[in-house]
């Protein structure tokens, strides 16, 4: 940690980056465990999987046209005026009670917390001219986020209570976008946009598909993506709701289980950078993952440090998966590169709009017996168990 301060000191703009990224985390985790849970309120939980499904298709539809919004407005504005709007639907989930606005809020909330994060990548790649020191600045960067990610949920979950009082955590959640407005507005006014090529969908799948080694990494990128979107959705619910636990328990729980992505991912960076590549530790995280999964099938324990436990293994596995997949993608493009960055940051929401979908469809399954969330565990390590062969097809990069 304390090599990270010091970099994070020395690095100029991007330690401003870095701050924007702490400041966003808190905002996308201090509600990112809690969404679903929020949503029961009003919706079935079949219905809150369409939720997610719908406005994570609608992201898709927006990520494909960013490319085009960078080049008549710049990154800048279009970074702005995003981070703005999303504070807005975050106070809006925090007030209203009507489904069709909250319909709406959630919608946006989930739209354009990508589109800022696009717009932090093309501002980080547009600065760093050293593709060696790749691996070390997206894992301070993912690091930085990261950190935000262990104590936001606790904060909310201390928030929100036993009474379950959501509405306290998307309000500290619209708090946390202040300073991210603050910093955008210091620093990247200014920000000289780089050349944008705007391809068709064709094209970009094209140029993806004959590259095999971005169609890997892009595939594994979205099989971790798929994996969170199954926990996102359904592992609050089953803390709370089958296993028990109370809101300031499940912070406590998700504190532990995010550790991982702390201490892992900026010296996995550092380890890809300097002594071995990438494939190695992206196939070993895949492996941690679906063991560690698969064990949450017949954990029948009640105890919280024993969850937590379990939980912060899996996120060993996927810590190693991320800063893999972030350091080898970024190290075959450029800041130009924008149409090829909104595929893969496209993998995200197109995860999570099939993820909850397909495992709501597998819940409603009723022969030859009816699968409950528990069930969900076990699909979910075998796909994740699959899906080593794809860093085992990438090209080393050492």
């Amino acid at each position: 940690m304390e090599y990270i301060l010091r970099s994070f000191h020395k690095s100029g703009i991007f330690g401003w980056l870095y701050a924007a990224s702490l400041f966003h985390g808190f905002h996308f985790f201090a509600v990112h465990y809690i969404n679903s849970s929020y949503l029961e309120r009003f919706l079935s939980q079949s219905d809150v999987g369409l939720m997610f499904a719908i406005s994570s298709a609608l992201t898709v539809l927006l990520l494909a046209t960013t490319a085009v919004f960078l080049t008549k407005y710049g990154g800048y504005n279009v970074a702005l005026l995003a981070t703005s709007l999303n504070l807005v639907s975050s106070l809006g989930l925090a007030f209203v009670t009507d489904l069709g606005w909250i319909f709406v809020f959630f919608a946006v909330h989930t739209m354009l917390i990508p589109v800022t994060l696009f717009c932090f990548d093309v501002f980080l790649e547009s600065n760093n001219h050293d593709e060696g020191s790749t691996g070390s600045i997206r894992g301070i960067f993912l690091s930085m986020a990261l950190l935000a990610a262990l104590f936001s949920p606790v904060i909310s979950g201390y928030l929100a209570g036993d009474g379950a009082r959501y509405e306290w955590a998307y309000l500290a959640s619209a708090i946390y976008l202040l300073p991210v407005l603050m910093i955008l507005n210091v620093r990247f006014r200014n920000f000289v946009d780089p050349q944008y090529e705007v391809l068709s969908p064709k094209r970009i799948l094209q140029a993806i598909w004959r590259d095999k080694n971005l169609y890997h990494v892009s595939a594994a990128q979205f099989l971790m993506r798929f994996f969170f979107s199954w926990y996102v959705v359904y592992l609050p619910i089953y803390l709370h709701l089958s296993v028990g636990f109370s809101w300031p328990e499940i912070g406590i729980i998700l504190f532990v289980m995010l550790v991982p992505y702390v201490l892992i991912e900026y010296p996995a960076g550092k380890i890809a950078d300097k002594l071995l590549g990438e494939k190695e530790l992206m196939a070993t995280g895949f492996i941690i993952a679906s063991v560690s999964t698969a064990t949450l099938f017949w954990l029948d324990s009640t105890s919280m440090w024993v969850w937590a436990g379990v939980l912060m293994v899996t996120r060993v596995g996927t810590a190693l998966i991320e800063s893999m997949t972030e350091t080898y993608f970024f190290k075959q493009i450029d800041g130009d590169d924008t149409s090829i960055l909104s595929i893969f940051r496209m993998l995200r929401p197109l995860a999570y709009s099939l993820g909850p979908a397909i495992a709501g469809a597998l819940l409603a399954i009723t022969y030859p017996t009816t699968l409950s969330l528990q069930h969900l565990w076990l699909i979910l390590a075998a796909i994740m168990l699959v899906g080593v062969i794809h860093p085992l097809r990438l090209q080393d990069t050492r």
